[in-house]
C-alpha cells in the first residue's frame, strides 16, 4: 500500500517550477515564456495558449481575499503597458494581450472571492487549489480547479437597482425591451461600458443606442422585445445577440477588448514600425522598471 502523506506547499521557487512542469494542467495547450517574471507586479509566471493570447499566473500565499482587486490591478497594468509586454514576448509567440487569461494559485479559495471571481463578466480568470501530497515520500503537486458557477439569470435585487444604474430614468428605446431580466443586463451593459473611460457618450441615434469616445464609435446597441444586439466598432466582429449573462460577457469583452485596441492607436509621426524590431535600449530600460515597479504599492505574492 502507498504512503500519502499532505503536506504545506513548497517554497516559491520550487513550487513556481512545479507549476511550469504542469503548465498544460494550467490551461489546455498552454507553454512557458517566462518561468521567473519577478517584480511587484504580481504576476509570477508568464504563458502563452496555442493562439499566442497571454496567460498570466498569480501565485497567492496570503491575501487571498484581494483576488477581486488583484484581477482590475494586472488589468490596468497591462493596458498601460501593452506594447512594451508584447515586443518583450512576441519572439517566444506571446502575440496577444486584448483578452489575457489570469490564473490565481493558492492553498484555497473563500467561496466568497469563488463568487465575486463568477460576477465578472469582463475578464477571463482561474482559479487553480494546489497542494502538495508526499506518494511514498516522494513530493507531488496537485492543481484542481475551481470552477465558479455562472449564472444566466438575474437577481432580484440587482434588478430593483436597474434604474438607479441608468440614472433614474428608462429611455424610450429601453422601453421596447418587454424582458425585465433583459432590461437588467442592458443596464449591466450600459453601466460596464460607461465604466471604461468617463468620456463615453451614450446616444440615441438609427433607433438604437450609440457608445462614443473622442469621435470614435466603441458600440453601437439595437434593442428588441426579448434581446440586445451589440455591434463593436470594430468591422471584423460579428454582432452579439444578448439575452442571458453568457451573451453579455461576450458582449463586454468584444467591446472592452475594442476599446483597448484604440487607447494604443500610434501617434500620426509613428514611422509605421509593426513591433518586431529590437527594444530601444530606452524601452529596455522602461521595461526593466515596469517589472521593477509592478501594478501597485502592494506586496507581491
Amino acid at each position: 500500500m502507498r504512503r500519502i502523506e499532505r503536506v504545506p506547499l513548497p517554497e516559491p521557487a520550487q513550487l513556481r517550477s512545479l507549476i511550469c512542469s504542469a503548465a498544460d494542467q494550467i490551461h489546455v495547450g498552454a507553454r512557458v515564456v517566462d518561468a521567473d517574471a519577478q517584480g511587484l507586479s504580481g504576476v509570477d509566471i508568464i504563458m502563452t495558449d496555442e493562439s499566442g493570447s497571454a496567460v498570466l499566473v498569480d501565485i497567492i500565499s496570503d491575501g487571498i481575499r484581494t483576488i477581486p482587486t488583484r484581477i482590475y490591478e494586472h488589468l490596468n497594468w497591462l493596458a498601460e503597458n501593452r506594447r512594451l509586454f508584447l515586443r518583450a514576448y512576441s519572439g517566444d509567440g506571446l502575440v496577444g494581450a486584448d483578452a489575457p487569461l489570469f490564473v490565481f494559485v493558492a492553498p484555497a479559495f473563500p467561496s466568497s472571492v469563488v463568487r465575486a471571481v463568477s460576477w465578472m463578466p469582463d475578464v477571463c480568470v482561474q482559479l487553480v487549489r494546489a497542494e502538495q501530497l508526499l506518494v511514498d515520500g516522494d513530493p507531488e503537486l496537485l492543481l484542481e480547479k475551481i470552477e465558479p458557477k455562472r449564472t444566466d439569470s438575474v437577481s432580484t435585487a440587482v434588478a430593483r437597482r436597474a434604474p438607479e444604474l441608468n440614472g433614474g430614468a428608462e429611455s424610450r428605446l429601453e422601453g421596447r425591451i418587454e424582458s425585465e431580466a433583459v432590461r437588467t443586463l442592458f443596464t449591466l451593459f450600459r453601466s460596464g461600458v460607461d465604466g471604461l473611460d468617463g468620456r463615453i457618450s451614450a446616444d440615441e441615434a438609427n433607433g438604437g443606442f450609440q457608445f462614443v469616445l473622442d469621435g470614435t464609435r466603441l458600440a453601437t446597441v439595437a434593442v428588441s422585445p426579448g434581446s440586445f444586439t451589440v455591434s463593436t466598432g470594430d468591422p471584423v466582429t460579428n454582432p452579439i445577440v444578448v439575452s442571458d449573462r453568457v451573451s453579455l460577457e461576450r458582449a463586454l469583452n468584444a467591446v472592452i477588448s475594442f476599446f483597448v485596441r484604440e487607447g494604443r492607436v500610434c501617434p500620426a509621426d509613428h514611422d509605421g514600425d509593426s513591433g518586431a524590431s529590437e527594444l530601444t535600449r530606452d524601452e529596455q530600460a522602461e521595461l526593466r522598471r515596469i517589472w521593477d515597479e509592478g501594478i501597485s504599492g502592494e506586496a507581491g505574492s
